[in-house]
């Protein structure tokens, strides 16, 4: 199977949140202003406008394993990544220094097409998906990514807010919450910051997001190109190997999906 991208994300400027400016969200930052250039350069007639979200500030245990330098400690995240690019691609992207937000009562503007999520919490995630998966949601596409020590998971996936007809939700692309449902089970989770890079490098391999955030800007600049035939890839540092999720029905009922073929649909 393949997936094509909606005509209307081809004829207007796409708006993305970009929820988490850390070890990966900065890094998909700097690959957006570029996603962004290639668009406009291969015929895309606005390409894109990021708002990124987090409510942290830089700290020292941050330099060197995210793309911070000490002069940003103290700093808000998402200020200093955006003003960075808009300084240095001439872009008009915003930053919001506090933590995101997603009902759709509280959007403005329409809300995102895209949202993209680089979060470190599954708590966050959980908010996330409560909130994109609600009636009423206008997200067109959910890009999560995710990772441990040496392991990562990139999925695009389709936000369901409402009922689809049998044909669409055959073909809907299933999000990163509902491949691994054990995501939105409640858990004992260790909230404390790392006091210094060592201690977060015990915690997470220093390459691991650079993996992540490659993998899920080659799928945001494929699915512009389109069609796709992969809707997310899982990675694993340690054997040095990386396997697609394809779009197919087969795959995702291997992670427990269950979709009813709907009536007079040729098998593949």
């Amino acid at each position: 199977m393949e997936h094509c991208i909606g005509r209307s994300l081809l004829s207007q400027r796409v708006k993305v949140h970009l929820v988490g400016v850390g070890g990966n969200g900065a890094q998909m930052a700097n690959c957006l202003a570029r996603l962004d250039i290639a668009m406009r350069a291969l015929g895309h007639p606005y390409g894109l406008h990021v708002t990124a979200f987090d409510g942290d500030r830089v700290s020292e245990s941050n330099v060197g394993r995210q793309i911070y330098s000490p002069a940003d400690v103290g700093l808000h995240k998402a200020v200093v990544t955006i003003h960075r690019l808009n300084q240095y691609f001439g872009l008009d992207w915003d930053a919001v220094p506090r933590h995101y937000d997603a009902s759709p009562a509280t959007d403005q503007g329409g809300g995102p097409s895209i949202v993209i999520s680089c979060v470190d919490s599954a708590r966050s995630r959980r908010d996330l998906h409560r909130n994109l998966f609600q009636r009423g949601s206008r997200a067109t596409y959910w890009l999560d990514l995710g990772n441990t020590e040496s392991g990562a998971q990139v999925v695009l996936g389709q936000p369901k807010p409402y009922p689809l007809p049998e044909l669409q939700e055959w073909e809907r692309l299933p999000c990163v919450t509902e491949l691994f449902p054990q995501l939105l089970e409640e858990q004992q989770e260790d909230d404390a910051p790392s006091c210094s890079v060592r201690i977060s490098l015990q915690s997470q391999g220093l390459f691991v997001n650079d993996m992540a955030v490659r993998w899920a800007s080659q799928l945001l600049y494929e699915l512009f190109q389109g069609p796709i035939r992969q809707h997310g890839v899982l990675v694993n540092l340690s054997s040095k190997r990386s396997g697609p999720i394809d779009v197919n029905p087969a795959v995702w009922k291997r992670f427990g999906i269950r979709r009813r073929k709907p009536r007079g649909l040729q098998a593949e």
